[in-house]
């Protein structure tokens, strides 16, 4: 027979959803990296906390052999202290989504493309081909993850690393953009971090969608039946025709992404529905899988639900990666 509990159990506040047995299953990546990370961390301060007492015991002697040996170990645990702390830091600045268990190799990337597969900066003149417009990921996380991230004060997307404003050269376009959108400053980062994402600020970027045989042009990865010229791509016409086209399709997207979710961005609704999706699915929409009668908080949208993602690299997963990472980089804006 099973019982709930009133208040979680430490396992629950890992993430682990039920008390660890002999079924494997049981664990989710982000409850075992947890429960080790706790354990180290244990550990460290339990053997840190020893050597600094055997200084106070070295100290009371009140000898030559006795001052020094505690002189010796106050600074060798001192330094081993500051090593482990150096390495977290290192860790957090380069890709701090390992400290949380929720492992993404992208946040080592220096670029990266987005939803769709990755757009390469080439020289003047050269159209750019790529197997899609933006960096894929169809590897999900557990419904267990999902559940603590939607329950911790940095919400769903918490641990997204923004990498693609790194070399994205967009400050010469803010003319355009301050034109397109007027006073509003939340739809003009939306912009930026998306022209970033799609394109990484390169006009002649361009990419062939092999599943319709259409192609995402320019900046924004304006879609259009037939190839990209390169040579028309480049001139001011336009790039802010493109610019234009990219501020009114988002402008469509935060109309129709109008449903609100609790510990979601608000912003990752039109950014979900930006480069998704080619069946006319809205990935903003209510999941009929991930709901409070299968154990989650509250209900979320599609996008963030990792069952029945829908098949292929460019599932849901993929639009989550999207939509959470450019969340992340409107807040260095």
């Amino acid at each position: 027979m099973d019982y709930k509990t009133l208040e979680p159990t430490s396992f629950q506040a890992l993430g682990i959803q039920k008390t660890p047995g002999f079924d494997s299953t049981d664990l989710s990546f982000f409850a075992t990296s947890s429960f080790v990370y706790l354990l180290l961390g244990t550990a460290i301060i339990g053997a840190a906390f020893y050597e600094y007492v055997l200084v106070g015991v070295y100290r009371m002697e009140a000898s030559e052999s006795g001052i020094r040996k505690s002189n010796e170990t106050f600074k060798r645990t001192t330094l081993g202290l500051l090593g482990v702390f150096s390495l977290f830091l290192i860790i957090f600045t380069l890709n701090k989504s390992l400290l949380t268990g929720d492992v993404d190799l992208g946040g080592f990337k220096g670029v990266g493309g987005n939803f769709g597969g990755s757009v390469v900066s080439q020289p003047v003149g050269t159209v750019v081909s790529s197997t899609g417009s933006g960096g894929n990921s169809r590897s999900c996380e557990s419904s267990e993850n999902i559940i603590t991230k939607l329950q911790s004060t940095a919400g769903i997307c918490g641990s997204a690393v923004c990498t693609s404003l790194s070399n994205c050269n967009y400050q010469q376009y803010l003319p355009i953009i301050d034109q397109a959108v007027g006073n509003d400053v939340q739809l003009k980062k939306m912009i930026i971090v998306t022209m970033c994402k799609e394109s990484r600020g390169d006009p002649r970027a361009s990419h062939l969608n092999t599943s319709n045989q259409t192609y995402d042009c320019g900046l924004m990865q304006i879609n259009q039946n037939g190839p990209c010229n390169s040579t028309t791509l480049i001139e001011p016409e336009n790039i802010k025709a493109n610019i234009l086209a990219g501020v009114s399709l988002m402008k469509q997207k935060i109309s129709a992404s109008s449903q609100i979710y609790q510990n979601i961005p608000v912003e990752t609704g039109p950014f979900s529905a930006y480069n998704c999706c080619a069946n006319k699915t809205i990935p903003n929409s209510p999941s009929a899988d991930c709901t409070p009668a299968n154990g989650f908080p509250f209900s979320i949208p599609k996008w963030a639900c990792p069952i029945n993602p829908g098949e292929g690299d460019f599932n849901m997963c993929s639009v989550k990666s999207y939509a959470c990472e450019l969340s992340a980089c409107m807040k260095q804006l």
